[in-house]
């Protein structure tokens, strides 16, 4: 198939015309390919406006030499390798892949392109969700930024009595049947095996002494007894991976919570987690700028971790400032550096938070009082609906200030959008990804407390209104999720 494109603007050299048509027909020939074994996904505008700009130094006459006739037959499986590796450059991993599947030549400059070992500089998150759609044996991939979605085949994927524990570093941990956990990068189908749960501190904690069912879980006026499934993996809570170009060389620390939220960590290949503290922590997050982890404690305290070394070391960064754990908290680092903790705030449907802080630890922009109970509900709040299901009320969004020991509000996270949920937080260009909203905040459902039971709270809360739009709403063309699991947010790679 022939793609003809025509331009009328005076300031574009006919020869450039040209030279842009034929990139242009590359990849919507490449799409209508692949829409085929892809299932529907489709590249969009902006990622054609990218190849565009990634091919400007190619030479046309070279290009139109070797491998394009003007008036006949394109021949796509010609087109030069070097030509495919810059174009490539320019794509989001999910692109990438599909266009290795066109034909051989291409599938041979995909493969060239994977071992450089070198990731497109700008990759928008995804949302990896299941669905009835695709059935019990894969999970859906959504891209926003191209509106594409891609089935992922997924070894055991999650289903009502199982979830996706968590991503990151374009890592999925998740855990089999047994409970055991492994990263799968779910772009690639590579795995790697990781200390099955029974070695992490006090996991037997987790069951009845026959072993056959999970201890009870009590919601004030009902009691659920989860599945030994369910228990299994919800003995998971946060993740952080170090970076590494090889996932055997990695490092994972995790938050479980056998033994109330403490931290172990471990290698691919390790037999046994490794216990590191009695402290009880609440998020996990890896640096690659200083090759720390950071760990959140209940208490709003952040400590430093250092796992490179002959032995581990923690050290302690930030006084705590709360008194109890209700809010979900998250730590996050900015592009430019900066530390932060987002707390995020919801209305239970059972029970009232009052949550406290210590009021000379945390400059808060304006509104509250010395005695800060965070979870009030509004006087307008929908009773029927705080009955039925788990809603954010708030997100509060701080700087953590280490030189003067405090927490600082911030009402404004500028021209970009924060990503929340079973994921390490993760700040994106709205400037570089126009299709999310800027001084937004991206969240999926990961309310520990009622995740087995109530719908997911998955919307768009716009920072400074204080107002949520359902994900649903923002993006209708997408499948529909199933309530469990949650969907989580991933940035792919190889």
């Amino acid at each position: 198939m022939e793609l003809r494109t025509t331009y009328t603007s005076t300031d574009i050299d006919p020869r450039e015309a040209r030279r842009k048509a034929a990139v242009l027909s590359i990849f919507v020939v490449g799409s209508s390919l692949v829409l085929s074994i892809s299932m529907g996904a489709v590249l969009s505008i902006s990622v054609v406006d990218a190849l565009t700009r990634a091919t400007t130094s190619w030479n046309y006459a070279r290009a139109r030499r070797r491998s394009i006739a003007p008036h006949g037959a394109a021949d796509w499986p010609g087109l030069p390798e070097d030509l495919l590796l810059t174009v490539m450059a320019a794509l989001d991993v999910p692109s990438i892949i599909r266009s290795g599947a066109v034909c051989t030549s291409w599938h041979s400059a995909y493969k060239a392109f994977r071992g450089l070992h070198r990731l497109p500089p700008k990759q928008a998150p995804c949302l990896l969700y299941a669905c009835d759609e695709y059935g019990p044996d894969a999970a859906a991939l959504y891209c926003p930024s191209t509106n594409a979605t891609f089935r992922i085949p997924f070894p055991q994927p999650p289903d009502k009595s199982r979830r996706f524990a968590f991503s990151c570093q374009g890592w999925v941990f998740a855990a089999d049947e047994a409970g055991d956990p492994y990263l799968v990068n779910p772009t690639t189908g590579s795995r790697a095996a990781l200390p099955p749960f029974e070695t992490i501190y006090h996991g037997e904690s987790h069951y009845d002494r026959d072993r056959k069912n999970a201890l009870k879980a009590r919601l004030e006026n009902r009691v659920f007894r989860p599945t030994v499934s369910w228990a299994w993996h919800s003995g998971y809570h946060r993740v952080a991976i170090s970076a590494a170009a090889e996932v055997a060389a990695c490092t994972v620390l995790i938050v479980h919570t056998p033994d109330q939220w403490r931290l172990s960590f471990a290698r691919p290949g390790d037999k046994r987690w490794t216990f590191l503290c009695e402290e009880e922590f609440q998020d996990v997050l890896y640096n690659d700028k200083d090759g720390l982890f950071y760990a959140l404690g209940l208490d709003s305290s952040v400590s430093t971790i250092d796992l490179a070394g002959p032995s581990p070391t923690v050290t302690m960064i930030m006084r705590g400032v709360s008194g109890w754990c209700d809010p979900t908290k998250y730590l996050a680092f900015t592009p430019s550096g900066e530390l932060q903790q987002v707390w995020r705030i919801w209305s239970h449907p059972h029970f009232s938070v009052k949550f406290m802080v210590d009021a000379d630890a945390v400059d808060f922009a304006n509104e509250y009082g010395d005695a800060h109970n965070l979870n009030e509900p509004d006087a307008n709040d929908d009773d029927e609906q705080k009955t039925s299901e788990v809603t954010t009320i708030k997100l509060l969004i701080f700087k953590v200030d280490i030189g003067r020991q405090k927490l600082v509000e911030l009402r404004d996270i500028g021209d970009h959008a924060l990503f929340l949920g079973y994921n390490t937080a993760m700040y994106f260009s709205t400037k570089d990804f126009p299709v999310f909203k800027p001084n937004c905040a991206y969240l999926t459902h990961d309310c520990f407390d009622f995740k087995p039971t109530l719908p997911t709270d998955t919307g768009i809360w716009d920072v400074n209104k204080g107002s949520m739009q359902k994900l649903q709403d923002a993006w209708p063309y997408m499948y529909s999720w199933l309530d469990l699991p949650a969907p989580i947010w991933i940035t792919p790679r190889f």
